[in-house]
């Protein structure tokens, strides 16, 4: 494997690359702002949607390569710079996405604000692409080096792992991932009741269910967070109690699953659901005062134990497997998106202001 230069050029970014590094954080700025002004309760999923997420993803990923003098900062910059330059052509000739803008501060200064967009946009991906000192300082190779003989990660004790960048990064990826896939996942129960095969209710108005499919529910990322730290490890020892009969020990973890995620839920409803506004379980066989009941809580406790047994194992050995470098790229990808989605749906600014909205 070529190694990266030495030289003090390495070191210390031209002032293209800081340009270029001043650009997608300007980029990224702007779609952050973007998405703490926007109502999340109108906002489309368009084409500026899939513009922003890509500068989002792309522009932290690259900023990240850059911080480590990798040679495929130069692609990935160039690759987000052009094709965010070229979505928001579409979305400005097809879509007129800077009409409402223009409204506000004039038609020239919009003018100017797209003119310096595409300026930049191209210059940063020139620059990248063919500029020979971005080829001498990008130089390192990508960190292709598998962690595949490092093992599982819960290997090691809790108290080891906490001291390393790659727990923290693995926590991330759950989180971002499950907050996503929780969402799917209520969408598709409702679905189920719809059909029939589980009882109660559904709101088919509710457009952050239905229409915001990318509207992250943190509770179900928490609770993925909670079964990487504590029902994992129990299942573990559990195992190992039982001396390794895993249906016995799936069991135990089961019914260990059943009481901890039906006391979440009721916690959370006796804190936040009082008034039953969220979820009233009251019309439900098995119930208690209208909280928690017994199809819910078997469907999550279920849920629980195939992450605690399957779907983690999987992704834990997919991430120890994966070349480093790459799973370094895709939680810094998945952080940018998730800060915009954050700012857009748990920051509604245009609620503050008797529903004002860019």
């Amino acid at each position: 494997m070529t190694e990266p230069h030495n030289s003090s050029e390495t070191k210390v970014l031209p002032i293209g690359l800081r340009l270029c590094q001043a650009y997608f954080c300007f980029a990224m700025l702007l779609a952050l702002v973007f998405g703490f002004l926007c109502s999340p309760h109108m906002f489309d999923y368009d084409i500026s949607m899939v513009r922003v997420l890509l500068l989002m993803a792309g522009g932290t990923v690259t900023m990240w390569l850059m911080s480590q003098r990798a040679r495929s900062a130069r692609a990935v910059g160039a690759i987000t710079a052009f094709a965010g330059a070229a979505l928001a052509l579409v979305d400005h000739a097809a879509f007129g996405a800077l009409d409402t803008l223009a409204v506000y501060i004039g038609q020239p200064a919009t003018t100017a604000i797209m003119v310096a967009e595409y300026a930049g946009a191209v210059a940063v991906a020139a620059y990248l692409v063919f500029s020979s000192r971005a080829k001498r300082v990008l130089c390192n190779p990508p960190d292709l080096a598998s962690g595949a003989t490092e093992g599982h990660s819960w290997d090691k004790p809790l108290r080891e792992r906490v001291h390393t960048r790659t727990f923290w990064r693995d926590l991330m990826v759950y989180f971002v991932s499950f907050s996503l896939l929780g969402h799917w996942a209520e969408m598709l129960f409702c679905q189920l009741i719809v059909a029939g095969v589980f009882m109660g209710d559904y709101d088919p108005t509710n457009a952050m269910l239905w229409s915001q499919w990318l509207f992250p529910f943190t509770a179900e990322g928490a609770a993925a967070v909670a079964i990487v730290l504590i029902l994992h490890p129990a299942s573990r020892w559990l195992l190992k109690k039982t001396g390794n009969r895993v249906w016995l020990a799936v069991l135990l973890s089961f019914l260990l699953n059943a009481l901890v995620c039906t006391s979440i839920d009721f916690t959370t409803g006796m804190v936040a659901n009082q008034d039953y506004s969220l979820w009233d379980y009251r019309a439900l066989p098995f119930n208690f005062m209208g909280q928690v009941c017994l199809q819910n809580s078997m469907t999550y406790s279920i849920a629980a134990t195939l992450i605690v047994w399957v779907f983690y194992p999987l992704m834990d050995t997919a991430l120890r497997r994966m070349p480093r470098g790459v799973a370094n790229a895709i939680a810094f990808g998945l952080l940018g998106m998730y800060l915009f989605l954050a700012l857009l749906y748990f920051f509604d600014i245009a609620a503050l202001f008797g529903g004002w909205r860019l």
